[in-house]
């Protein structure tokens, strides 16, 4: 193999898509100039696995080619719905997740009873979730709705249905969840079972937001 006329040195050499031309055999490669991001607005009623269990559909089921490539950044469990993000971009998603980067998951939440004072104050005091005291950056009471209090909660991490766990704690049944808001991509009008694709801002301000330094293999494309 050639990158630019010239033998690599070295292992794992990094190539730019847009700029380095890369022979095997004489023959020059064609390479993707990018990768892909979407935002999607997951419906109730999928899982976010590449497979399904107990004849459950995925998200990559439903989306089908559109998908193919792709990897969901987190998961929302099967009941809940909001915004996902799939990418290709290994070192940006691996980066999101990382607790460090403390990434804003903001929902809106559905929940009966209609919390009062002290359950607002046992929710923002938190509970203990896989073994790790957690608790939300903020929650507000957004309004009532047909009997149902809803909120607004923010959290700075994703586990395994924490939200749900949240509510439990406070003795809070969750009728509804979903996710408005991750890092600085935000859900918007996007209906269930739709996507687009990221802009170059979104992208930049990811970047910005979980690899400020660039990253270890990634470049702008």
């Amino acid at each position: 193999m050639k990158v630019n006329g010239a033998a690599p040195q070295g292992m794992g050499v990094d190539v730019d898509p847009e700029h380095d031309r890369v022979a095997l055999d004489g023959r020059e490669v064609s390479l993707p100039d990018r990768f892909r991001y979407l935002a999607y607005h997951k419906p109730p009623g999928l899982l976010v696995s590449r497979r399904g269990q107990g004849g459950k559909r995925t998200i990559f089921e439903s989306l089908g080619d559109r998908a193919r490539g792709l990897h969901a950044v987190g998961r929302l469990d099967y009941d809940s719905e909001g915004l996902l993000l799939l990418m290709d971009d290994g070192d940006l998603s691996e980066a999101l997740l990382h607790p460090r980067t403390e990434a804003l998951r903001r929902y809106r939440v559905w929940v009966r009873p209609v919390p009062g004072p002290e359950t607002m104050r046992e929710l923002q005091a938190g509970t203990v979730v896989e073994g790790v005291p957690v608790a939300p950056r903020n929650v507000v009471l957004e309004g009532v709705e047909r009997g149902l209090g809803i909120l607004l909660l923010d959290l700075a991490e994703g586990k395994k249905r924490e939200v749900r766990t949240l509510a439990a704690a406070a003795q809070l049944d969750v009728v509804r969840l979903l996710r408005i808001q991750f890092g600085p991509i935000h859900l918007g009008p996007l209906r269930p079972g739709a996507f687009r694709p990221l802009d170059a801002r979104e992208v930049a301000a990811l970047r910005a937001l979980a690899l400020p330094g660039g990253g270890a293999r990634l470049r702008d494309r």
